[in-house]
Formats: C-alpha cells, sequence, structure tokens
C-alpha cells in the first residue's frame, strides 16, 4: 500500500454566512495563484483573510487534481508541532519516527495540491521555514497564507487585504455631536457598499424585522466609517441591533468609546477601532459576564457549560452565576456557540479570547486560572480513564477531538510549571488515546517524550505512559523498541503495587510477542495478564480475551479463537461497554469469514463498523471496511471489493499506523484476484472511487445491506447526499442532461447545476460520469 494523501477534494470548513463583496481581491488572488507558488494574505485582525482565503480556496478546486486542504495554526503554540499539524490535517501517513520538514516534503513531492495555511503571524519564522523546504520539494504544491505579516520567502507574491468599501460619512453631526458628512444616498444606493450589505445581512440574521430605511440609513452608514469598514467589527456592531437602533449604536460608539482608541504611531487604524468596539462589548457587559469573559480565556478551543462552571466559578463568581453569565456573553455575540451531539459547546472568537486575556493577565489572575484549567482536564482525563469500561464512553471519553486543544493547553502549562505528577500523566493518555484514536501516533509519541521527561519516580502514571509508548511503538510496526517498554511498564506497575496496570501491559506484551510470531509465548503472557489481573478487572480480562483468540487463530485452534472473541464480547456487553466489544466484533468477524460463513461476518463486520464510526476512530473503521472487501471478493464480487479497497486506502493512508502483519495477506490476496479479474483498469477506476469519495459516502456504501432492494439504495444515497441530490444522482446516472434532469423535476437548469456542483463537492468527483459509477457502486452494494 502506498502512503500519501487522500486524494480527494482535501477540507474546507463550511461556510456558515453568506459571503459578502471581495469579487475582485477573489480574482486577483486566483490569478496570483496561477503565477505564484506562494500567496500570503496580509493585514490586520477582523479584516477577513480567512473568509477570503478559504472562499479562494472553494473556488480554485478543480485545479488541484489532490485538493485544498486547511490547516489552522490559531491554537498551535508549540513550533516543533507545526509540521505533525500540517501532516494531520493532510491525513498522512508516518513510517519514520518523526514529522520532520523532509518528511513531510517527501510526501508531498509529486502531489498537486493547495495548501491553506491560516493565521501564521504568531509562528511566522517556523512556517517560513517549512513553506520553504516544502516549496522547493514539492513542485506541484502551492501555498495560500494569512498572516499579520509577511513570511519573507523568495518568490513570495503580498495581498493587503483591505477593508470592505465603505461610504464616507466624517464630517457632518450626528446624534453625538461628532462631524459626519450626510451622504444624500438612498438606502438603496447605500447597499452598494459591501460594507453596508455585511451590516443589513448580519442584522437580518439576528432580527429578520431589520430593514435599512431612510431613518436609519445615515446611521448604518456612519457605523460602516465609524469602524472603517472592517468586517469583524461590523458583525459585532450588527449583533446589537437585537437591542438598540444603529442610530443608537452610533451613539454609544462615539459618546463613549471614542476615548478609548490608542494614538499609537505603531497600531493601524483599523486595529484601534476594532479594539474599540471590542471595549465598547465588553463595558455593555455586567460585572459578572466582563470577570467571566476574562476568565474563559483561559480555553484553547470550544468548551462545555461544565467545564466554564468547573473552571471559573469562585466565591466572587458562584457556579450558578457562571451559567447566568456565560447565556449573557452568547446573547451579546461575545461567545457562539457549535452543537456538538447532545450537549451544546462554546467558542470564543481569537480576538475576543486575546482581550479577555489581556484583561485577565492585568487583574493578576491569569496563573491561577491557568491552573484551574488544568486541574478540570487532568481530573476530566482521570476520571475518563479510571471510568472507561462501562456504560457511557461516548459521553466520558476525553480523548474527542473537540477537547484536543484544550487537552495541549493543559499539559503544556503543567509541564512549564514542572508539574510531573500522576494526573499530568493521566492529560498525556488522554491525548496519545486521541491521536492513537485518529491513527496519528507521531503526535501521541511528541507528548509522551515530554511527559517522560519529567516523570522519574517509580510511579502508576509512569508505568502507564511507559505501556502507552510501547503500544504506541507496536501500532506503527516497531515491535524491537515496543517490547522493553512494555517490560519495564509491567515491572515498574508491580513494583509500585498497581495490579491493574500490571496486567494491562502484560497484555500489550503478550500481543507484542503475537506479532513477533512467538505464538506460544505469546498464551503464556496472555495466562501471566490474567493471574496479575484482579477478579474483577473487566477491561483487562476483555482484553486478553480478544488477543488470546487471535494467538489461537493463528496458531490453527479455530474453535477456541471464537470461544475467546465471544468471551470478550460477553464482558464487554455485561458492563455495557463498545469500544472493547466493536475490537472484539472484528476479530470474530474475521475469523468467520475465513471459515466460510460470509453473512455472519459481514453482520458482524457491520456492527463493529457503525461502532468505530461513533467514535471516530480511523484505525477500526479502516480494518472494517477492509474486511468487507475480502467478503466481497469471497463472492466474487470484486467491484466491491476494488471500492471497499479503496475506501480502506483512503483512510490507512490518513494515518501513520502499520496493518498488522497476519492480516496483509487477505488484502493482498484480495487485491490480485480482483485486479485479475476486473483488468486493471476496471479495477483502478473503483479502487480509484473509493480512494477518492468522502468517508461518510464510503461508509454508507459499506452498509449497504443484502437484499434491501431499492428502498436500500435510496438509504445509501441519502447516507451521504439529500433527497434532491440523490434523485439528481440517479438521472445523471441514467443518462439525463441538465435540461432534461430540470424538465421531470420541474426546476430551473441553475439550480441543477447548483445541486451537481453540491454532489461532486460531497463525493469527491469532477466528472457525471464518477456520479454515474458511483451511483451503480451503491446499487451494486445494496444488493450485494
Amino acid at each position: 500500500m502506498a502512503s500519501g494523501i487522500d486524494r480527494g477534494n482535501g477540507h474546507l470548513p463550511a461556510e456558515v454566512t453568506n459571503f459578502v463583496g471581495r469579487e475582485v481581491e477573489l480574482g486577483d488572488i486566483k490569478r496570483s495563484l496561477t503565477l505564484a507558488r506562494l500567496v500570503t494574505l496580509i493585514g490586520p485582525g477582523g479584516v477577513g483573510k480567512t473568509r477570503l482565503a478559504l472562499r479562494t480556496a472553494m473556488t480554485a478546486r478543480r485545479a488541484f487534481p489532490d485538493g485544498v486542504w486547511f490547516v489552522d495554526l490559531s491554537t498551535l503554540h508549540d513550533e516543533e508541532l507545526l509540521t505533525s499539524t500540517i501532516a494531520r490535517a493532510l491525513k498522512l501517513q508516518n513510517r519514520a519516527s518523526g514529522w520532520a520538514p523532509a518528511v513531510l516534503s517527501n510526501q508531498l513531492h509529486d502531489r498537486s495540491l493547495l495548501l491553506v495555511l491560516d493565521n501564521c503571524e504568531h509562528l511566522v519564522d517556523a512556517c517560513a521555514a517549512v513553506v520553504h523546504i516544502l516549496l522547493e520539494s514539492c513542485p506541484l504544491l502551492r501555498v495560500l497564507a494569512t498572516s499579520r505579516q509577511p513570511l519573507g520567502i523568495p518568490g513570495e507574491h503580498l495581498h493587503t487585504i483591505r477593508p470592505l468599501p465603505f461610504p464616507e460619512t466624517r464630517g457632518a453631526r450626528g446624534p453625538s455631536g461628532r462631524q459626519a458628512v450626510r451622504t444624500g444616498l438612498t438606502p438603496a444606493e447605500l447597499e452598494q457598499f459591501d460594507a453596508v450589505t455585511l451590516f443589513v445581512e448580519r442584522s437580518r440574521a439576528l432580527d429578520p424585522r431589520f430593514l435599512l430605511v431612510a431613518e436609519n440609513a445615515e446611521a448604518v452608514a456612519a457605523l460602516c466609517d465609524r469602524l472603517d469598514g472592517l468586517p469583524l467589527a461590523i458583525e459585532l456592531a450588527a449583533a446589537r441591533t437585537r437591542h438598540f437602533s444603529p442610530q443608537q449604536i452610533l451613539a454609544r460608539l462615539d459618546e463613549t468609546y471614542g476615548l478609548l482608541q490608542t494614538t499609537s504611531t505603531v497600531t493601524a487604524v483599523r486595529q484601534r477601532s476594532l479594539r474599540s468596539l471590542i471595549m465598547w462589548s465588553f463595558d455593555l457587559c455586567t460585572p459578572q459576564e466582563q470577570t467571566l469573559w476574562a476568565r474563559l480565556s483561559v480555553f484553547a478551543g470550544s468548551f462545555t457549560a461544565e467545564a466554564a462552571e468547573a473552571t471559573c466559578s469562585d466565591d466572587q463568581l458562584p457556579p450558578e452565576s457562571v451559567t447566568a453569565a456565560l447565556i449573557g456573553l452568547v446573547d451579546k455575540s461575545i461567545i457562539a456557540t457549535e452543537p456538538s451531539g447532545p450537549e451544546v459547546r462554546y467558542r470564543m472568537l481569537t480576538t475576543i479570547r486575546a482581550f479577555g486575556m489581556e484583561n485577565l493577565r492585568g487583574a493578576g489572575a491569569e496563573i491561577a486560572f491557568r491552573r484551574r484549567h488544568r486541574d478540570y482536564f487532568r481530573a476530566l482525563a482521570s476520571a475518563s480513564y479510571a471510568n472507561w469500561f462501562g456504560p457511557n464512553q461516548l459521553t466520558r471519553q476525553v480523548s474527542d477531538p473537540t477537547e484536543r486543544d484544550d487537552l495541549c493547553a493543559a499539559l503544556d502549562f503543567a509541564l512549564s510549571e514542572n508539574d510531573g505528577g500522576e494526573a499530568t500523566a493521566m492529560i498525556a493518555a488522554a491525548l496519545v488515546a486521541a491521536s492513537s484514536n485518529a491513527g496519528l501516533l507521531g503526535d501521541a509519541q511528541h507528548w509522551i517524550d515530554r511527559v517522560r521527561a519529567v516523570l522519574t519516580r517509580p510511579s502508576p502514571a509512569l508505568s502507564v505512559t511507559l505501556w502507552l509508548d510501547g503500544w504506541s511503538a507496536m501500532q506503527q510496526g516497531d515491535l524491537d523498541r515496543a517490547e522493553p517498554l512494555l517490560l519495564r511498564a509491567r515491572d515498574m506497575a508491580q513494583h509500585v503495587g498497581d495490579s491493574h496496570e500490571s496486567a494491562i501491559a502484560t497484555a500489550f506484551l503478550g500481543m507484542c510477542r503475537m506479532l513477533q510470531g512467538r505464538l506460544r509465548e505469546a498464551l503464556t503472557i496472555f495466562d501471566e495478564a490474567v493471574e496479575r489481573a484482579d477478579a474483577d478487572d473487566a477491561m483487562c480480562h476483555a482484553i486478553v480475551a480478544a488477543r488470546r483468540g487471535v494467538t489461537l487463530f493463528l496458531l490453527g485452534d479455530t474453535e477456541r479463537a471464537i470461544s475467546e472473541c465471544r468471551r470478550a464480547i460477553a464482558v464487554s456487553e455485561a458492563h455495557g461497554e463498545l469500544w472493547h466489544h466493536a475490537e472484539a466484533t472484528w476479530l470474530l468477524a474475521t475469523i468467520r469469514w475465513q471459515q466460510g460463513e460470509l453473512d455472519e461476518s459481514e453482520d458482524l463486520t457491520r456492527d463493529a463498523l457503525r461502532t468505530h464510526r461513533l467514535f471516530d476512530n480511523a484505525v477500526g473503521t479502516a480494518q472494517c471496511l477492509e474486511t468487507l472487501a475480502w467478503i466481497a471478493g469471497s463472492r466474487t464480487d470484486h467491484h466491491r471489493a476494488a471500492r471497499l479497497l479503496g475506501a480502506a486506502d483512503s483512510l490507512w493512508d490518513a494515518t501513520d499506523t502499520t496493518i498488522f502483519p497476519y492480516m496483509t495477506g487477505f488484502t493482498t490476496e484480495c487485491t490480485e484476484q480482483a485486479r485479475s479479474a476486473l483488468g486493471d483498469r476496471s479495477f483502478r477506476e473503483d479502487h480509484h472511487t473509493g480512494l477518492r469519495a468522502r468517508l461518510e459516502a464510503n461508509v454508507a456504501f459499506a452498509l449497504g445491506r443484502a437484499g434491501a432492494g431499492a428502498s436500500g439504495e435510496v438509504a445509501a444515497l441519502t447516507a451521504v447526499l439529500t433527497k434532491r441530490e440523490a434523485e439528481i444522482a440517479e438521472l445523471v446516472a441514467n443518462g439525463a442532461s441538465n435540461k432534461e434532469i430540470a424538465t421531470k423535476l420541474v426546476i430551473s437548469p441553475r439550480t441543477v447545476d447548483g445541486h451537481i456542483a453540491h454532489i461532486f463537492d460531497k463525493l469527491g468527483f469532477t466528472s457525471r460520469v464518477q456520479i454515474a459509477a458511483w451511483v451503480t457502486s451503491s446499487r451494486t452494494g445494496s444488493r450485494s
């Protein structure tokens, strides 16, 4: 299997609001990208650099066969992680020991892609160094960067992003007595200015009754002028229209906040205006909201209400006051909300967070609340680990990607205070779990190394760190490094009297022996792990049973292997556990496939796949897709097998995890059979479909059920597309033109064009032929 990136359309965050203006800038930047390999958008905070870069990248997608990829650097503060952060965003795998720039450039040397690096200013030297190496080594690569200053690389094309055009009103006296000139323009004429359009659109989004009329037109024009057309400032001002008229907003901005503008000659005028607006928003808050704003700045990413209460409450701001203040900050658009499963999460804009941190430091409270933040996340990580094997895993898992930024921030702070205690190791364990879940073991190694450097005395925490290090090495195929780490972990846990950690380390040592081919030794060590474990240590018993099952299978003792896998499943079921249940289910499916029980194997694999998707487990998902490919091959459904092999490869290519050796032969055999049956060209086409399609599309295809008929086809399609898009995809597959589709569905041809563009985007396709092939594959999958 070749390493590399997912050759899809890459990844860009979805737009959630209308894009306003910037047509000229868009055209200029796109032209620069055809002339230069590095284009940097520079300008002050809040001017819209990120949004413009995203829109440019979106419109340029078809020019880059290997996709356009967005990398947000705003929460990254460790230069050592810059290269791995880029690699993770690109879904790259790495067989080497780390993500050096040379390793990254080797992965990308023949890729035609656009890399969007956002918020480079705080890492400008590191960004310059890495981008310079990549551009020299990767001739087909182009980079679009946003920063408050140039990267300073030869050949860099700079675009200074200026505020949106606004009507000049300065000079006449407004309600506050400030001079401003009347524009003499009608509301319709004012809306030709992009700044005014933005204000009106954002105001209407918050209050549909808002209209630009003669009575408020001059105030809106003056506001846009007063805020220098700065998009973020205008959006913040528009948020106030729920509570004030434009005339009142302007009056308060002028009367109260004119004195808050800095007179520094080194601070851009537009930044002074933005600061003035943020200061004004701050003063509109109650004292408790102001206090909470400052304290919430310790969060690096999104957070829950529970996290806010635990981190930010004290005698001055009790938990019930935190909740009320948080609601107030959301209402004032200081805090944004984002849905995340069963609960709402909250997030601050970077500029808003920076202002809050400035106030927290000014109050002399930064260290105290960073410690509170650290304590919350290490308590969360410790509780998650202690209660992992049981019900509610999905709500307990601290390895969720939404917590990653804050886990990094908490661990960084703990290590900066030379805190090498037990709980700090638990934060590292959670980060390792998050990285390993995604198959990104290079990042896991970074945190393990940093924590081990400060953990010097024997302790259960050091034992956990050692076996995690060994487990990570095993997943990368480095068994020589894994074995001594696991031996040390086992012996240290025994020395400090921790039977659970001793048993877990021993279980993974047995797995290491198994992967080395020392199968009889592995069985002996698995028995030792059970002896070390307490009788009620269900997690250890489930882990050992599943791995003993694999070992017995490799020894040819199939019946005992099945019994052990079923025992692992039963232990998990008895405790309401899902993660290890899915793992054991997949292992059992593999054995049943080898026995020729294809229907049972397929059902088991699909069950495991659904659970792995709940946890966003990339490695588990890849394993299941691969097993379903073997099953399809056994049924001589080679088109389906090739498609599923491509789908699995798209995930393996996005990780730095190796396929376990005992599975490699199955995939090789399946690939050779499919290629022989289909011919090289047809195999490549089907494999390429799986390789390029989005994960959601591949999973929907994999879960297509036998004998489902037409309803199964619709379900497979609508799992990825909307109902209307699925209808249009079916008509495209039947050879209908856009005009014919428009006539049949009684919609305009332009609407059909838009739907097909969305289908291209969702499935990672560039032609109608690919859509037709995908629909046909979905039909085949649902009838297999």
